[in-house]
């Protein structure tokens, strides 16, 4: 039963992975898994079976997600766009209390939040690249690797949507269809995950040293990163909200809240 809860809380990791403006990573926080993932994968061989039984559960849950929630996610957004980022934003929404509770915050805390909060805006709604397309050259096979680190560098760190940093890249498109047919592009399915392994076993390293030397201050920076999700996600769909659809947006917002809600650690 343990395993088959696991395998479900990867699900929904992995299908955070796959929408624009949603931290998969900070699903896994509201589900309690965060911080045990990245001490089980940094001392992985210290414990090596009990680890893997841990951590194969989630994974397998993380790559169905992403293979199939692919193909899934690509109808939604066609065909219900408004209302499945509002759900999502249900989703991010309920993990806000959850983070709260990880230190108190002073006044110098939230102006922190706020500049930080302020350059991912900068980040998401100034900063924009032309739509990548691979050309099988040199130049493409190391964007590739690099798309793979910057998956890294998202998985790993709460806050930072990989989906919504690839649509600033221009390369939201690539990454879906390669997420979506994976065998048909397995040159640029080893590239990208070369550049992945890279950056999570790096990144790894990285997070789990600031959350022992300086936890209130990562604590922080997560918050603020969550806080540009949601604004992020709020500006796609701000122009489509309108009287016929205000209750339907509603009610999903409120579904989303609380069935991340329900995960959230005692």
């Amino acid at each position: 039963m343990q395993k088959l809860i696991l395998f479900f809380k990867g699900l929904i990791i992995g299908i955070g992975k796959v929408i624009p403006g949603v931290s998969g990573s900070l699903l896994a926080i509201s589900l309690g898994i965060y911080e045990e993932i990245l001490q089980r994968i940094e001392h992985l061989f210290s414990n090596f079976k009990e680890n893997l039984q841990f951590l194969i559960p989630i994974g397998l849950g993380i790559l169905l997600a992403v293979l199939f929630g692919s193909k899934v996610l690509l109808y939604f957004f066609e065909t219900y766009y408004i209302y499945t980022v509002v759900f999502f934003i249900g989703l991010i929404v309920g993990t806000v209390p959850n983070i709260l509770q990880n230190g108190k915050r002073t006044y110098k805390d939230w102006l922190f939040i706020l500049l930080i909060f302020l350059g991912m805006y900068f980040f998401y709604t100034k900063l924009e690249f032309p739509e990548f397309v691979p050309t099988n050259n040199l130049s493409s096979f190391l964007y590739i690797l690099f798309l793979g680190f910057v998956d890294a560098l998202t998985m790993v760190m709460p806050g930072i949507s990989g989906t919504a940093t690839y649509m600033m890249l221009g390369s939201y498109t690539f990454i879906l269809n390669l997420f979506a047919n994976p065998f048909s592009q397995i040159g640029y399915c080893l590239l990208f995950g070369i550049g992945l392994l890279i950056g999570v076993l790096l990144m790894i390293k990285i997070v789990n040293y600031c959350f022992q030397k300086h936890s209130t201050l990562t604590w922080n920076i997560i918050l603020a990163f969550l806080f540009s999700s949601i604004f992020f996600l709020l500006l796609k769909i701000i122009d489509l909200i309108d009287s016929t659809n205000i209750f339907s947006i509603f009610l999903l917002f409120i579904i989303g809240f609380f069935l991340i809600s329900l995960t959230n650690k005692e």
